[in-house]
């Protein structure tokens, strides 16, 4: 019994950040951690899958299309999932979402094992399920926790995914040389069959202190509900825009960087300072970056997370990510650091997928059940591809009709970075008025039971 109250003690200093657990809920968090691990270790074998079947049964231009054909396939997916979302509890959900998508996954390969091209079809359904699958995870999740539990326990489960993309990317590198496209898919279905375990031991564990509402849906179901949802509220409506902005500041830096690294190659190559191939060169640049960024996202999340959220507050913790990267753009206006770029990006993307992602999903713990699944998957998912569009959109016009260079695109991006910002602070002047109005109606609801008690 010692020996077990010790290992409890130093599993709560060391592996949960220093977290504050109440009685019941270390079996519960380590269940959730456990699932979104496996959810992102799935994506990085399936990423892999779909560039290779891209690449070689169609083209970079088919692939840029396929592209505009996610969000496009997202406007008549997410009114369906949030339709059906309406007909089941949240852990029901969550197993009939999960089973679905381990069953197209392992039809996808069949199709392909059976010699169909499912190159197209299969990047624009990833396009869909790489959004959908963690939104549904943290809709999941957010249904299940209230408010005070997630926001302390969230900083947890969230190390899960980046422990998951980093492991995951590093499995992956090691496979390819070993399964085709279909057996890595193949693989992705059964670790992603397989995080139903997990989720469903920490769903039946959660202490009732901790536990979330499991509210209905009050108005009368409708195939475009979480956009009417998203329309009508203006945390919503905030938040759409947030995702839209920030990852859109995002791809705009991530062409940046393809660029410049481009002129690097050819500078360097004319120099004779680089002999291999261009799709050499680049392949182990991003290869090396890919593993620095989910490496730097693992240690922000174990060290930094929990305790800028705990001596900061929420407020700082939200802002921090798109403060840094408005600060990080404005730099590049008025220093010649165009060389250091990427470690920039390395700085930039580490941060968006830990600290970021974290406080992002925590801005829905106060909203409810419908809300949670409807409004989050358009937000979550279609924001996110819209923003992709938009940058294609921008990044074409700029060179195509304004004949601007990859450089000038920094004004572009420090510009949006602003707007990001500046819609954090709106966000956060909404949620707090949100809180607000919240406790008042609990301290009237609670003032009211008392005064019928005899």
């Amino acid at each position: 019994m010692a020996n077990g109250t010790t290992f409890t003690a130093w599993l709560k200093r060391t592996a949960l950040l220093g977290v504050e657990l109440r009685p019941g809920e270390l079996s519960s968090v380590l269940g959730m951690f456990a699932s979104l691990f496996l959810i992102l270790f799935t994506a990085y074998l399936l990423k892999p899958a779909r560039e290779m079947l891209i690449l070689t049964e169609g083209t970079a231009e088919i692939r840029s299309y396929a592209v505009a054909a996610q969000a496009l396939f997202l406007l008549f997916f997410i009114p369906v999932y949030g339709r059906l979302s309406r007909g089941f509890d949240t852990r029901r959900y969550m197993q009939i979402v999960t089973l679905a998508f381990v069953a197209i996954l392992v039809a996808f390969a069949a199709a392909g094992k059976a010699g169909l091209s499912v190159s197209v079809a299969y990047f624009v359904w990833m396009g869909v399920y790489g959004v959908m699958v963690v939104a549904q995870f943290w809709a999941f999740a957010s249904n299940l926790y209230n408010r005070e539990a997630g926001e302390r326990l969230f900083v947890i489960v969230a190390l899960g995914a980046s422990l998951g993309a980093w492991v995951g990317s590093a499995v992956a590198r090691e496979l390819v040389n070993h399964f085709d496209a279909y057996g890595l898919i193949l693989a992705g279905a059964g670790v992603l069959f397989l995080s139903l375990i997990p989720a469903h031991w920490a769903a039946g564990r959660i202490p009732a202190s901790s536990q979330g509402g499991e509210d209905q849906a009050k108005s009368e179901p409708s195939l475009l509900a979480g956009f009417k949802l998203v329309l009508s509220r203006r945390y919503l409506l905030l938040l759409a825009a947030f995702v839209i902005l920030i990852n859109l500041v995002n791809t705009t830096g991530e062409y940046l960087l393809a660029a410049f690294l481009e002129a690097d190659y050819a500078r360097e190559s004319a120099a004779g300072a680089v002999t291999v191939s261009k799709s050499s060169y680049v392949g182990a640049f991003y290869s090396l970056f890919y593993f620095t960024v989910n490496l730097a996202g693992v240690l922000i999340q174990y060290f930094v997370v929990s305790r800028l959220l705990r001596f900061a507050g929420f407020a700082v913790a939200f802002a921090f990510t798109p403060a840094i990267v408005f600060l990080g753009y404005s730099a590049l206006l008025v220093l010649p650091a165009i060389a250091l770029f990427r470690y920039y990006k390395i700085v930039e993307n580490s941060l968006d997928y830990s600290l970021q992602n974290t406080m992002r999903q925590m801005l829905y713990l106060p909203l409810s059940r419908q809300e949670k699944y409807e409004a989050r998957a358009v937000i979550d998912s279609f924001g996110v591809r819209l923003g992709d569009l938009l940058q294609a959109g921008l990044v074409f016009v700029g060179l195509n009709w304004l004949a601007m260079e990859a450089v000038n695109f920094v004004p572009v991006a420090a510009v949006m970075a602003a707007g990001s910002l500046t819609v954090a602070m709106l966000i956060l002047r909404e949620r707090k008025q949100l809180l607000a109005d919240q406790e008042s109606a609990e301290r009237a609801q609670s003032d009211t039971i008392s005064e019928a008690e005899p």
